[in-house]
């Protein structure tokens, strides 16, 4: 019998101290809103910020002056471009010139390695351009006549950060470091 009552009382005395009570958020969480569809849309800045390439240079979209936004496109495509343009320089295909600028060198490209690297030499060199070309105009006290000095102090910079085994124009010509 006692048994019996056990059994019979153990629900009850279970329900009773067990309660749910929902909560009720008043505001929808950003799952919710992302899974119905009501998130904003990202605006202009965000959207640029989120890319890896920026779609455009345009001074007016980015609010810098004209130097400065294409040197920020360039510098972005630079780093982009990174991996293959050290491939090609570990390879001979590309070495640092004295004018600052990646040169072609002879190596084994043939075909579309050497559509590639003619593609990269050429984005690497307008980039480099704008990158000087904004040093130039961001100082105050640079004339044009130091313009000189700027590229052999890019040169001299490149050519330090060169790895070993990739080639480097020195005064006395074309050397592997």
């Amino acid at each position: 019998m006692r048994n019996r009552l056990t059994v019979l009382l153990l629900p009850a005395v279970l329900s009773c101290t067990i309660t749910t009570r929902p909560v009720n958020i008043g505001t929808k969480t950003a799952l919710e809103r992302q899974l119905m569809g009501e998130l904003e849309p990202l605006s202009d800045e965000q959207l640029l910020a989120a890319s890896v390439r920026a779609p455009s240079a345009d001074p007016e979209l980015t609010g810098l002056d004209t130097t400065q936004a294409y040197a920020m496109a360039a510098r972005r495509r630079q780093v982009f471009n990174r991996d293959e343009v050290d491939e090609l320089k570990r390879r001979g295909c590309l070495g640092e010139a004295k004018n600052a600028m990646l040169a072609a060198r002879e190596c084994d490209a043939t075909g579309d390695d050497a559509t590639r690297r003619d593609r990269l030499l050429a984005e690497e060199n307008a980039d480099r351009e704008a990158i000087l070309d904004w040093v130039a105009t961001s100082d105050a006290t640079f004339t044009g006549k130091g313009r000189a000095q700027l590229i052999d102090m890019y040169h001299r910079l490149l050519a330090e950060r060169a790895k070993p085994g990739e080639w480097v124009e020195r005064q006395e010509g074309w050397a592997k470091k």
